[in-house]
């Protein structure tokens, strides 16, 4: 009877070690036992601090484009100015120029009119002496007023170089609040890893396209797959590859052509015939959400159960 008792004794042991072991889990192994909650919980919140730490960064990258942006407005204003000042002054200039050729007339007439006299007087040396002294003052002012002209048509330069810069930097800011990619970006495939699910891109943010973005995988003109835009660099860029997207009996390759979403031009309304009887109008939709309205955090499939 004491030898039942204690092997019914050690089997409960063993039960209860095996639970136990069950309860604690593996060591690295993720969502089983305690241990392996406890290091899923630590994963989601490092995975929660890099995303805090990439809103931070995105959130700097929009303050410096911001400031950039008030920079070149600023100095857009002072080109204008300066341009405005030149005009001004070559205004001058030519009037001026205009009243001493009036002037340089007028005295023409008066030596015709008075040659005999200033022949008399001796003069003539004299009269000679200021019409090439007021020559040499036109000849000053020409040279200003071309010299004015190069000035004001370099300004133009610089403040058309000035506009062009502006609107690219608008539009890239435009894109990246959007959330989509330049609407004509076109590249190409780099190299594709196909059992991580994802390819690397010819162009980056030379192109205008932006992080988290989608894009199309063309090949004969057909779209065969969808990619989800992951990083983004200068001269290139990865993406995953969007599993539900892809063709079925086609693959992603290397140099297939990449494309940003193309808008479907919508429908002609058709006027209705002459007599007929308009429908009543539709009542107005609601208002649809606030497209950049932070979204809600999605709640992970399995919850922590230690809290």
């Amino acid at each position: 009877m004491a030898n039942i008792f204690a092997i019914l004794t050690a089997i409960v042991l063993a039960l209860a070690g095996f639970v136990a072991y069950q309860n604690k889990g593996r060591e690295g192994e993720e969502g089983r036992g305690y241990q392996g909650w406890i290091l899923k919980r630590q994963k989601m919140q490092g995975q929660l601090k890099r995303k805090q730490d990439e809103l931070a960064r995105v959130r700097k990258e929009l303050a410096d484009t911001t400031e950039e942006l008030a920079g070149v407005d600023a100095d857009n204003e002072t080109k204008t100015a300066e341009n405005e000042a030149q005009a001004q002054k070559n205004a001058d200039l030519k009037a001026e120029v205009a009243a001493l050729e009036a002037d340089a007339k007028a005295k023409a007439s008066e030596v015709a009119e008075k040659e005999d006299t200033i022949k008399e007087f001796g003069d003539v040396d004299q009269v000679l002496a200021e019409l090439r002294e007021l020559q040499s003052d036109l000849r000053r002012i020409d040279l200003d007023i071309t010299q004015g002209e190069a000035t004001r048509a370099d300004l133009e330069a610089q403040r058309a170089g000035v506009e062009r810069s502006l609107a690219d930097v608008r539009k890239r800011i435009s894109w990246r609040v959007s959330g989509e990619s330049n609407p004509e970006v076109v590249t190409r495939i780099r190299s594709v890893y196909a059992t991580l699910g994802f390819v690397t891109l010819a162009g980056g943010d030379n192109l205008g396209i932006v992080k988290n973005s989608t894009l199309e995988v063309m090949r004969d003109g057909e779209a065969i797959a969808k990619l989800l835009v992951t990083t983004v660099e200068s001269n290139g860029a990865a993406a995953d590859i969007i599993p539900d997207s892809v063709i079925d009996g086609e693959s992603v390759q290397t140099g297939d052509t990449v494309r940003a979403p193309q808008q479907a031009e919508p429908e002609p309304e058709v006027a209705p015939a002459p007599g007929a009887n308009p429908e009543p109008l539709a009542p107005d939709p609601e208002p649809a959400d606030d497209p950049l309205a932070p979204e809600p955090e999605p709640e992970p499939a399995d919850a922590d159960p230690f809290g």
